[in-house]
């Protein structure tokens, strides 16, 4: 008799083996899931992950991508950096170039009070106690309000520059995320790494408004009121004693010879001659005195003005161009500072985490 025949009929014996077959189906689909699932969790976390005293640990397949691939990010975002640093040049001296606007303004006026007898003899009195150019300083800068014109620019420049600053963050942090296919978690442990937004910059390198403070001394606006002060007041000093010698040769022959004429006048005053003599002669010297003072600086003013005003506009232009040069250094110096930093720190974190993971 046939096996089929015996009982071993195939029906008779495939609940018992439907069983074992569906049950190790089940096991091994469970175990094949599990090792998607696995293999997902490890693929997003593996690449990076946090290791001790907050350092971030590399996998070896993404090190070698990070590494590969970092210097071009780098060199991709420097043109942004350099376009930015061009931009704020130009932002700063459109601010500076407000703030001095006013003193340009009011360039006459000092020039017209110069070129005056009052003028003269205040700048010489001046001179005599060491306070050489105070009325240029009086005139073209505190009359103006410059110093508060000059905090005002600085704030609009503090202002532009944690604006450029913050674009180029985020371009940084875009082409990093874009590059690298970062999730949020891994996002988040390259920017406790490096500098990705500008509460990071603040904290490791300070605000733009802190570094403008702190070079106030060099840049802020007494320091140019007194720097204009001294180069202008010493040419202003030159020129009045070039023109106080030829007045006094001057005034040596002319109110001595006024004078003399004035007192042979008081001869006609017959009995009161004794009176009117010495006060018409003394009135006369004072009268020549003056007008002398008053020919010699309408013809200096004729001769030398516009001269004088193209030297005082060249010194104002001088520490103008001065102060952009000084503010657009900080400026190119923090936004390359930020650059740098994160070149180096990214480097060092491909290079340190993977030692620590070595080890």
């Amino acid at each position: 008799m046939s096996r089929v025949q015996q009982g071993m009929d195939p029906a008779a014996t495939t609940p018992r083996q439907f069983f074992w077959v569906m049950f190790w189906a089940t096991i091994l689909i469970l175990a094949l899931l599990y090792l998607y699932a696995e293999f997902k969790v490890q693929g997003n976390i593996a690449r990076l992950a946090p290791g001790v005293d907050g350092r971030v640990l590399v996998s070896e397949d993404f090190y070698r991508e990070w590494t590969t691939a970092l210097p071009e990010v780098f060199s991709e975002i420097q043109p942004a950096f350099d376009s930015a640093t061009g931009e704020m040049e130009q932002r700063i001296s459109t601010h500076v170039d407000a703030a001095f606007q006013p003193v340009y303004a009011r360039l006459p006026d000092f020039l017209d009070f110069h070129y005056s007898v009052v003028g003269e003899y205040t700048e010489l009195a001046a001179a005599l106690y060491n306070r050489i150019g105070s009325d240029l300083e009086r005139i073209l800068f505190a009359e103006t309000g410059f110093e508060q014109h000059l905090v005002e620019a600085m704030a609009a420049i503090a202002s532009d520059g944690e604006s450029l600053l913050g674009d180029l963050l985020v371009q940084m942090h875009q082409k990093l995320t874009d590059r690298f296919d970062l999730d949020e978690a891994e996002l988040g442990l390259v920017s406790s790494v490096g500098t990705l937004t500008l509460e990071d910059a603040g904290q490791r390198f300070g605000t733009g408004e802190m570094m403008l403070k702190g070079a106030s001394a060099a840049i802020g606006g007494g320091a140019v009121a007194t720097a204009l002060a001294k180069t202008v007041g010493t040419k202003a000093a030159t020129k009045l004693g070039a023109k106080a010698a030829g007045k006094t040769a001057i005034k040596a022959t002319g109110v001595g010879g006024s004078a003399a004429g004035a007192a042979a006048a008081g001869l006609l005053c017959g009995p009161a001659a004794w009176i009117c003599a010495p006060v018409g002669g003394v009135a006369a010297a004072v009268a020549a005195w003056f007008a002398t003072d008053k020919i010699v600086i309408e013809v200096d003013e004729y001769l030398h003005r516009e001269s004088f005003e193209l030297e005082i506009r060249a010194a104002i232009d001088a520490e103008r161009d001065r102060l952009k040069g000084q503010l657009t250094a900080l400026y190119r110096d923090r936004f390359q500072q930020v650059f740098e930093d994160n070149r180096v720190r990214f480097n060092e974190m491909t290079t340190r985490e993977v030692i620590e993971r070595r080890r």
